[in-house]
């Protein structure tokens, strides 16, 4: 097969040739000397094919030594293209991809690079700039003006024998790969927290906020002062001039005055909880694509339209999460991917090797991006934060990614296989492989959390405040948390400090963020709806406990799988107790299963795993609905402990104990004994004997308290035992890990199906009961000493 067959089908030299359809006639209509292959449209799929299946191989590989899907997408690349395939297998490669310009796949790269842009733009919440404090505002201007102040002094040297237009090309080249190497990008640096799952973390929030403030800054200097000076400075027409600054003042103006009000009506037209309509998304769509055509008419960039639409929609609004379904399957799992690959099958590892030294672009980026790191690795230590999270934060910010590349592939003759452009994509893909590993290694957000003060109520005086923090997803949780709250004894003597902590997941968005509804922190009417009636439950427990109990009420929203990271850093900064977690399942008032979260149950054992205090589990099997249920003066709880030895249930009996002062609590202590007691820790069971010795203190001055001995040899008398105790109580108090007496739990971790809540928690748990019962599997708070065999 020759390479004409595969020349543009435009006659441009009166020459005839065969025309070639798009599609083929099927393999067995293939005429002789010819290749199913010389269609487009088949070749592309094949293209596609080979590219994905390459990509996916490798990520199913390196996705467990924490390389991002950026580095399988460039080796699948260079798998496919000249370093691999073109020089081993050159037959195959020009069936497969044949030596002339891919105009489907370009369209459908610049195409996923422009909605790429839109989405970036959507989930930036700008509303942040406000609320960052100045420090962080200093360091993102600061950031922001480093790549225009270092290129205004950069000056590059070239051989005498070039021309003056070569000179000049290249300097341009270099130019552009020295900036895009010293910038810092809110779209990357997003990618790669979410990645890390870092983004709710004290670095993800600095992050996230210092490239907001940077890249404001950087768009606002864009799109005013740097292109009427590039027009100056590389035209000699004033007239050009004026019209590029009238050109860019209409059609901003023209965005934010009737793309955003339009915008707005479509939010406020759809009733609150409802989602947008189709119509109105696939509108802003169109307008997106329209607004990218308009400004590369205009002698703009063509990413301006995308971007300032973006910028226009309200973060975390229905329109923003509809827009985020559509469109992010596609743009990030097809179209992003793709450019990864077809810039990387343009890279030739053999020529960049033999020729590295003339990789002026490369050797450029490689310089401006050492600069800039040690640049900004000195501001953040100047801002007093410790040395290794500065480092953390200099990497993080400094992260390379799609921007990048969408900005070497629109910019720079890619396709051509210039040695300067492909050695930035190498470099790229270089940076992103070791950077994030690294961070990964430095930065542990866990460790902020690791207690090395004693933060359970075992230890917690009677007289002081309790501090606990109460998290509902739903009404529900949080109608089942004040329950257990009504009965947990709130006095003027004994007063508790509840903190309702609303959990929200972040749509629409990459800024996750925490209201404080104490400070009159206020959202727009459809998004306050979602937590509105969790924050009337607590509102309603406030207002029936004012003598005994303060409430402070938060909303944390952020994606699902970092939500634990609030949960912990709030009950860190309130110094809490407690933490009770609703269970990831729940039933109806027929005691049917109707929901069954496998992410919230992650987001428990996430909590489990890093608490600075201890947890609790609620499982709630009531099926009294409505908020009429919370407050009931006349009813009288029947609580039972069950206590077979360990920190756990020292934690767990702590706080029955601690109910069992309010005369509505009735609580019953069973104590599991085991005959022969050959494996007991000698430390452990002198606590456990002195948790029963303050037990049987109180018993003797409180009324309200039973006290119950049981012999148990093995996990079946366990089980029975808790069998018996499901049928008499309505609230049954268990801890989590019995590993004091294996005995008692002989058999039952191999039927565990819940590990999370232990082995008697998840009997509690199980489908076959169908009392009315409601469990609460406590665990105390892991200190310093035992984190790390925890977590690791």
């Amino acid at each position: 097969m020759h390479i004409s067959q595969y020349k543009s089908i435009v006659n441009v030299s009166a020459e005839c040739f065969d025309y070639v359809s798009g599609s083929s006639d099927g393999i067995w209509n293939v005429k002789h000397g010819q290749t199913i292959l010389q269609h487009p449209f088949f070749r592309f799929q094949l293209q596609l094919i080979a590219m994905y299946t390459a990509a996916h191989f490798f990520h199913l590989f390196l996705k467990r030594f924490d390389f991002p899907r950026l580095t399988s997408d460039f080796l699948a690349g260079v798998l496919l293209g000249p370093t691999f395939m073109e020089r081993f297998f050159p037959h195959a490669s020009e069936l497969l991809f044949p030596p002339v310009p891919n105009q489907v796949m370009a369209s459908m790269i610049k195409i996923g690079y422009i909605l790429f842009t839109f989405l970036a733009a959507v989930r930036m919440d700008i509303s942040l700039v406000k609320k960052s404090g100045k420090r962080i505002i200093i360091l993102g201007i600061l950031i922001s003006a480093f790549p225009y102040i270092t290129v205004r002094s950069l000056t590059v040297k070239f051989d005498r024998d070039m021309t003056e237009a070569a000179k000049g090309s290249r300097l341009n080249n270099a130019v552009l790969y020295f900036s895009a190497f010293t910038t810092s990008e809110f779209i990357d640096v997003s990618a790669l927290l979410l990645q890390l799952k870092i983004t709710n973390s004290r670095l993800g929030h600095l992050a996230l906020a210092t490239t907001l403030v940077c890249d404001v800054a950087r768009i606002c200097y864009d799109s005013t002062v740097n292109s009427v000076m590039s027009k100056l400075i590389f035209t000699t027409s004033i007239r050009a001039v004026v019209l590029s600054f009238a050109y860019l003042s209409i059609f901003l103006a023209s965005t934010v005055l009737v793309a955003q009000r339009l915008i707005l009506w479509f939010i406020r037209s759809t009733p609150p909880g409802k989602p947008i309509k189709d119509l109105y998304s696939n509108f802003v769509i169109a307008a997106v694509l329209v607004s990218s055509c308009l400004g590369d008419s205009a002698g703009l960039n063509y990413l301006m339209g995308p971007l300032t639409l973006g910028l226009v929609v309200p973060a975390g609004s229905p329109l923003a999460t509809n827009l985020t379904s559509k469109l992010d399957t596609v743009v990030s799992g097809l179209l992003i991917p793709l450019l990864y690959i077809f810039c990387a099958s343009k890279f030739n590892l053999w020529v960049f090797l033999a020729h590295c030294n003339e990789a002026l672009n490369f050797q450029m980026a490689i310089i401006g991006y050492a600069i800039k790191l040690v640049a900004t690795a000195s501001l953040i230590i100047f801002m007093m934060i410790d040395f290794r999270d500065a480092i953390t934060l200099a990497l993080i910010l400094n992260f390379k990614g799609p921007r990048e590349m969408g900005t070497f592939y629109s910019y720079t003759p890619i396709e051509q296989k210039d040695l300067d452009s492909v050695s930035g994509v190498f470099l790229i893909c270089l940076l992103a492989s070791i950077v994030a590993p690294v961070i990964k290694m430095l930065y542990d957000p866990s460790k902020h959390y690791i207690g090395y003060k004693k933060k359970c109520i075992q230890y917690a005086t009677d007289d002081a405040p309790l501090n606990l923090l109460v998290c509902a997803h739903k009404q529900e949780d949080a109608m089942a948390a004040t329950k257990l709250l009504e009965f947990s004894n709130p006095t003027k003597l004994s007063p508790l400090v509840i903190y309702g902590l609303c959990l929200e997941e972040l749509l629409g968005s990459d800024t996750p963020y925490m209201i404080n509804h104490q400070l009159g922190q206020r959202r727009s009417h459809s998004q306050a709806s979602r937590s509105l009636p969790i924050i009337d439950v607590f509102n309603y427990f406030m207002v029936g406990n004012k003598k005994g109990a303060q409430v402070h009420v938060y909303t944390a929203v952020s994606p699902i799988k970092m939500m634990h990271e609030d949960i912990c850093w709030l009950a860190f900064d309130k110094t809490c107790s407690l933490i009770i977690l609703p269970f990831h399942k729940k039933w109806n008032s027929k005691g049917k299963l109707v929901s069954n979260s496998n992410e919230l149950r992650k987001m428990n054992i996430n909590v489990l795993e890093r608490a600075p205090c201890s947890v609790g589990i609620l499982i709630d099997r009531s099926r009294t609905r409505g908020l009429s249920s919370i407050f009931s003066s006349a009813m009288v709880c029947r609580a039972g402990v069950l206590f077979i030895g360990g920190a756990d249930d020292r934690e767990a009996l702590a706080y029955a104990l601690r109910m069992a002062k309010s005369p509505k609590v009735q609580l019953t202590v069973v104590c599991c004994e085991i005959p022969e007691e050959s494996y007991r820790d000698k430390w452990e069971e002198t606590l456990d004997i002195e948790s029963l010795t303050s037990m049987r203190h109180e018993m003797s001055i409180n009324g309200n308290i039973r006290y119950i001995e049981e012999t148990v040899t093995n996990g079946s008398d366990t089980v029975a035992v808790v069998r018996t105790m499901e049928e008499n109580y309505e609230l049954v108090i268990v801890g989590r890990l019995h590993e004091t007496k294996p005995e008692a739990m002989s058999g039952l971790s191999e039927w565990a199906e819940l590990p999370e809540l232990g082995e008697i928690g998840d009997q509690l748990a199980s489908a076959e009961i169908e009392n009315e019962v409601a469990i609460l599997v406590v665990q105390q708070q892991i200190l310093k000493a035992s984190h790390s065999s925890i977590l690791n």
